[in-house]
């Protein structure tokens, strides 16, 4: 699961366990863009252009793997 908190003017993204809801990892936005269906040509930070068209998978950590 993906996690969106701003506190103060600070937006934190971070990857959170789907069972435990423990801290996996930081996210950028690059890590949670998805090109809908459209044909407008999206490109992340790096300028490479966008072609994933799936949401993200399921996360554990560790402990729950």
């Amino acid at each position: 699961m993906v996690r969106y908190k701003i506190r103060s003017g600070v937006q934190t993204i971070t990857e959170v366990c789907d069972d435990c809801n423990c801290h996996v990892r930081e996210l950028t936005m690059d890590d949670i863009l998805v090109k809908a269906d459209t044909d407008l040509i999206i490109k992340n930070s790096k300028g490479e252009v966008l072609t994933n068209t799936s949401p993200r998978g399921e996360c554990k950590c560790e402990n729950c793997s």
